[in-house]
């Protein structure tokens, strides 16, 4: 991990971005642990803006990357090559960091960081790690790279590039959940509008998947396992602030016990938000590396504001969506101690607007 002190680094532009785009030769781009759509879809969409500028790209993750979103890699040998091995990184040009808030979220690659060129983000609460264009108005880190895209196709450094415009429409949509979550802007509608102009022209002309296609590979399609991990999280809910936070729990033993991979439970916070009446729904994973370890996500149905309470165990996010991770001896003192924190902030919300 990195333990000494994070300088301060200055915010940058898209522009300067842009500007020195076709200077990054051969690129890695970095990721943050347990990769979403998001950070997915944009890492790769800016490797595409880098190769069609002359340059190469490369993305890792460091942990692995789902398999349900290796479409977004292009191919399975392409996504598995988002493994970086010892010493890969010396072969670069420059290194840069794609949706990565702070530098615990990238877990092995925190060594990297004096190295970083440029981190792009649109988190509110972070530790910048480097030079930094950060937008915690953009929906995703797609919005942001779409933008970028859009200025480098302005300026003739890239041709229209529709696999890209995929990869960023995805992001935009899982991170704003197809659309339907708070931090769904009149902005992140005209660049999606934008970006299904492009994808759906291409399709009808090639074949290609169009944004409906997209969308079904993001939230449409489900393993009998992931079902499985629904089902059981449906049958280990707790309640608590009179119905209004609602949490699940996974162990290590539950997973062992049922067959489940943490992959198949990595959207498990969807269903404690689902239920009327909740205001905050939580996950919590047991950590297979540290048994007192509890990764919490949390996702709000109203302006409560999760980060905060994130933030007060190292961890962050938006405020309606963030995570962090709590130390426990137990399953039972982690559940009391994110429904401690958690039910504070939930009664608070409560009490100004109920």
């Amino acid at each position: 991990m990195h333990d000494a002190p994070i300088p301060a680094h200055p915010a940058v532009t898209l522009e300067e971005i842009a500007d020195a785009l076709p200077s990054f030769g051969k690129t890695l781009i970095l990721t943050h642990v347990n990769p979403d759509g998001d950070c997915v879809g944009s890492a790769f969409a800016l490797g595409d803006l880098i190769e069609a500028a002359g340059g190469k790209a490369r993305v890792v993750t460091p942990t692995p990357l789902p398999k349900r979103l290796f479409f977004l890699a292009g191919n399975d040998e392409t996504a598995e090559k988002t493994v970086l091995g010892e010493g890969e990184a010396d072969g670069y040009d420059t290194i840069l960091a794609v949706d990565v808030a702070s530098p615990v979220q990238l877990g092995d690659f925190a060594p990297l960081i004096p190295r970083v060129r440029f981190m792009i983000d649109h988190h509110g609460l972070g530790t910048p790690f480097a030079p930094h264009c950060i937008d915690p108005k953009a929906s995703a880190a797609g919005e942001i790279v779409s933008r970028l895209y859009a200025l480098l196709r302005s300026r003739g450094t890239v041709p229209a590039l529709p696999d890209a415009a995929r990869r960023l429409y995805a992001s935009i949509a899982a991170d704003t959940g197809s659309f339907q979550f708070s931090n769904t802007a009149e902005e992140t509608m005209r660049i999606a509008g934008a970006l299904l102009s492009e994808i759906n022209a291409d399709a009808a002309e090639t074949g290609r998947p169009d944004t409906a296609e997209i969308c079904r590979a993001l939230f449409g399609r489900h393993t009998i396992r992931e079902l499985r991990a629904q089902m059981h999280a449906v049958e280990g809910l707790r309640f608590y602030e009179e119905g209004r936070l609602a949490a699940v729990l996974f162990t290590q033993q539950m997973l062992a016990d049922w067959g489940l991979s943490e992959e198949d439970i990595a959207n498990a916070v969807d269903t404690p938000r689902s239920v009327e009446g909740v205001l905050v729904g939580l996950s919590l994973r047991q950590q297979s590396g540290d048994p007192r370890a509890y990764k919490v996500s949390s996702r709000a149905n109203a302006d409560v504001d999760c980060a905060a309470v994130c933030a007060q165990f190292g961890g962050g996010g938006h405020v309606r969506a963030a995570g962090c991770t709590i130390a426990a001896d137990t399953p039972e003192e982690a559940l009391s101690i994110a429904a401690a924190a958690f039910g504070e902030a939930v009664r608070r919300w409560a009490e100004e607007h109920i």
